[in-house]
């Protein structure tokens, strides 16, 4: 092998690498969204299990988040409650939705936390 083929043959190996590690991160994200997306949720669940109230305001800047991410721009769909704030998401990109879905979260589940039932444990 050449100096010039082996050169080649580096840049390929780390071009692929920095490729993959970039699937690697989107990947993560996407799980990391899932969960939070899933824990989020439940916010307003009120029974035998417990309690995780979040306040309103809270949950439909939570839904205007996930319209962003999953949807894109405002729709101009006026008869979704999160309308408002979605509007406001504007121009906004999936991946910083996404994180700040995740972040916003994050904050909430632990400032509001799960309160389970008394003598659930």
């Amino acid at each position: 092998m050449d100096k010039r083929e082996a050169e080649q043959r580096a840049k390929e190996f780390a071009a692929y690498w920095r490729r993959r590690h970039e699937e690697d991160k989107d990947l993560w994200r996407d799980k990391d969204f899932a969960n939070a997306n899933d824990k989020m949720s439940r916010a307003g669940y009120k029974g035998k299990h417990g309690n995780l109230e979040i306040p309103e305001d809270k949950r439909i800047e939570q839904e205007a988040l996930y319209m962003q991410v999953t949807v894109g721009d405002h729709d101009g769909n006026k008869q979704i409650r999160c309308a408002r704030e979605w509007e406001k998401l504007m121009g906004m990109t999936r991946i910083n939705a996404q994180r700040l879905f995740i972040k916003n979260a994050n904050k909430l589940l632990t400032r509001y936390g799960w309160n389970p039932p008394e003598g659930w444990y």
